[in-house]
Parts: C-alpha cells; structure tokens; sequence
C-alpha cells in the first residue's frame, strides 16, 4: 500500500498543520496556473450516498469516524456513534484510461480537539493524510481539502474509501465527514462530452471595476450558452480564512450541503453576472477570480474556467481596511455545562474614526441550552447560533454598530449551558473588518 503526504507526529504546535494546508490550498491553484491555465478544466463528480441501497448501510445520520480505542471505552463505546466502521463506497463509473487526473474532496468537521492523524486509504491501495489544520494542538476546526490521487487508486465500479484517526491527545478520537466527492477530471474533447454536445466547450471571466466592487461576467460562445445552468464565482485574494485551513491568501469559501458558502456569487440565468463587494477587504494586488460552471443536462459535470488574474481593490484616498484577529484563543474555544470561554480583540483605533466595522466567526453549532446571550461583545449580545442545534457549521459575517467597539481591548464571550455539545468557536477564531479615516 503506497502512503502518500504524510504529516508528522501530533505536537502541540500548530505549524504542521499549517504547512500541510498551505500545501493543500496550493495545488489547486498550481494546476489551475499550468494544465488549465489556457482553457479550464471538465469534472465529472460522484457524492457519497448513504443507505443500504447505495452500498452504505448506517446506525447515525452522520458519516463518523473514531479511533480504535473508542469501542473499549466504558462509555463511548455503548454509544451508537461508536457503532459506524469508517467506511464509504461511491460509485463512480468511468473508462479509467480516458481520465486525465483525479482527486477527492471533503466536508469535515474537525472533531474532538486533540484527535490526530485524519486519514483515508483508497481501495487498500494508497492512504492520504489529511491535512491538520490545527484539530491536534486542541483547537475546533472545520475542513474541506482536495486531495489529489493516483487514478490507478480508482476502480470503474465502487471505489471503497477507509477513514481513520488516532486518539492522539484527547477523551474520545472522532471527526465527522459531512460530505464526500470523488471528482475526475475530463478531457475537453472526452467522448462523452462530445456527444453531450460538450466538445471544445471553452468559458472565462470577464471583470470590470466599478468603485468599491468588481462586476464580474461569465462568457461563453454562443453555440454553448443554453448549456449552462450556472455559475458559482470564486476569489483568491486575502481576507478572513472562513474555509479554516490555516491560509488568509488562497480561494476563499466552502461548501456546506455541497453548495457554496462565502463565495463572490452565484448566477442562475443569462447573462451569468455577480458583484465582488471588496468594500471591506484589506488594500490589495494580486487577486484573482474563476468560475465553477455547472450544466442544464448534466447535473454531475462543472466546468471551472482559467484563473483571471491581475486584479486589486481599488485606491482608497482617506480610508483604510483592516482586518483584526484574536491573538489569544482558548483551546479549545469550547463552551458547554456553563463553561464560559472567552478571548480579545485588540482594535488599533479609536471607535469615532471608524465608518463601516463587521465581525467575521465560524462555529459549530451544538446549542445554546437555556442561555439567550450565547455570544456577547464587550458585553453586548450578537446572535451567532441558529437555535436549531443542528451540530452543522456556520459561517456569520454580521455589520457592527462602531459604538460596540473599544479602542484597544474588545472582549468577546461564548457561554452554552447544555449537556450536550454546546457551541464551538472554529478556527480562525473572530476576527474585526474595520475601515476607517486615515
């Protein structure tokens, strides 16, 4: 069996974790600058479906994952998550030798701080690493890598994907996959594609600044145009790492339910547009945008257009953006049982020069319990949870009133009260969008 990206050993430091995303959050947009970087590229993507009749039978809504040591445990063991193996089947028929490439891509939620080494093996062929971005140093984490693969780990059938973890430094060793995707990519003259019509197909982006924003349009020759069903834009530039793999600078937004999170925006009819509000991005060269076009007939085939690139917010005379983190999370940033966690943001400064302020977190929603002022700021309440307790990720990007605010130290305050999971604050943690007078 072939390993391949290996991380190293579970340590309380976060720089691996970091690394290995760096890496992760790189490979994408290499290939995008080289193979693809003329015409785009076509995938075909197979999801994981649970329940019997998809080859996936199930004891729990959700797809779990949990250490060995788990079925010992005098209590987690009798538990109906400790009941699920880990293993997945997908379905994905395809003429292996006409493919160009192949990679899986995941919803996760990290798990319990401190489990270590999140891993999946392949048809017993090759085990991948997934990449840590900071679940082992005890912090809450949410996750959604590309992994790239050899497509000799394919099979044209059911392909069997074996997850696993360790126990590493915590009371149970467990991390959930929300979703599962099996993505192969296509020539753009596959015999499929021809024969869908598809053949040569070619989109790009077009962009064209306007004040504060960027309106961006999908084109596309007209002999494909009532192919195409939609279109999901993407930006690469450096703002607040929603998507929690440890990078401010990559293409930002997630998937959540296999649909866009936090990206530029979505069109759903001709001419496909969207507006890129970079109103509250830090000043900036260097971004980028690209779109994931989707098609009328074809629900499991995208399209993702060449990078453009070149792009910058625009001059700001008298004004400044600023984006500021904590730089003292609890780990774990966990509240249940009355635990009251807390952090700071240090604003730089004073509230009356400010002109637009938001605050950015990510959590993970396992209920408030009783307590009606989940999330305060400097002891004013903002409504973060959903009060569904769904244990699902949520993303809050939310206008503050500057009043709120305080020059120098902001306290911010997470407090659940139930039994149960309570509320985690992922990584990044929060983080202040300030744009004020200069």
């Amino acid at each position: 069996m072939n390993t391949h990206r290996r991380v190293a050993s579970p340590t309380t430091n976060i720089l691996p974790g970091l690394v290995s995303a760096l890496l992760f959050a790189l490979l994408p947009l290499a290939r995008g600058q080289a193979a693809d970087a003329e015409s785009g590229r076509f995938f075909r993507e197979y999801w994981y479906e649970r329940g019997l009749t998809n080859g996936n039978p199930k004891y729990e809504r959700r797809f779990r994952v949990n250490a060995p040591e788990t079925v010992l445990h005098p209590s987690f063991g009798q538990r109906i998550e400790a009941r699920e193996n880990g293993m997945m089947l997908i379905q994905a028929e395809e003429n292996l030798s006409r493919l160009t490439g192949a990679e899986l891509y995941l919803e996760l939620w990290g798990g319990h701080p401190g489990t270590a080494r999140k891993r999946v093996t392949i048809n017993g062929r090759s085990q991948y690493e997934l990449p840590d971005a900071g679940t082992a140093a005890t912090n809450c984490t949410h996750g959604y890598p590309t992994i790239p693969l050899q497509i000799t780990d394919l099979v044209n059938g059911y392909d069997a994907l074996q997850f696993a973890c360790d126990k590493g430094s915590t009371f149970w060793g467990h991390f959930i996959v929300d979703n599962a995707s099996l993505r192969v990519t296509l020539t753009n003259q596959h015999p499929d594609l021809v024969k869908a019509g598809l053949g040569g197909f070619t989109a790009k982006v077009e962009a064209q600044p306007a004040g504060e924003n960027i309106q961006l349009e999908l084109t596309v020759p007209s002999a494909f145009a009532s192919l195409v069903a939609e279109a999901d834009f993407q930006g690469f530039f450096t703002g607040y790492d929603e998507n929690g793999d440890g990078l401010a600078t990559d293409w930002h937004g997630f998937t959540k339910d296999r649909k866009p999170e936090a990206w530029l925006g979505r069109s759903t009819a001709a001419p496909f547009k969207a507006v890129w509000d970079t109103s509250l991005l830090p000043a900036q060269t260097n971004m980028a945008v690209r779109a994931w076009v989707r098609f009328r007939e074809f629900t499991n085939l995208v399209f993702v257009t060449p990078a453009l690139s070149g792009l910058r917010t625009p001059d700001r005379r008298g004004s400044r953006v600023q984006l500021v983190p904590s730089d003292d999370l609890p780990r774990p940033f966990w509240s249940r049982a009355g635990n009251k966690k807390r952090c700071m943001i240090n604003l730089p400064t004073a509230p009356a020069r400010l002109e637009r302020a938001e605050i950015h977190v990510v959590l993970w929603d396992g209920g408030a319990g009783t307590v009606t002022e989940h999330f305060t700021l400097n002891g004013h309440s903002i409504p973060l949870a959903s009060g569904k307790s769904r244990h699902d990720v949520i993303y809050r990007r939310l206008p503050l009133d500057p009043k709120l605010l305080r020059a120098g130290t902001n306290v911010l305050e997470l407090l659940s009260d139930t039994e149960h999971h309570g509320i985690e604050v992922l990584l990044p943690g929060p983080a202040l969008a300030v744009r004020y007078g200069e």
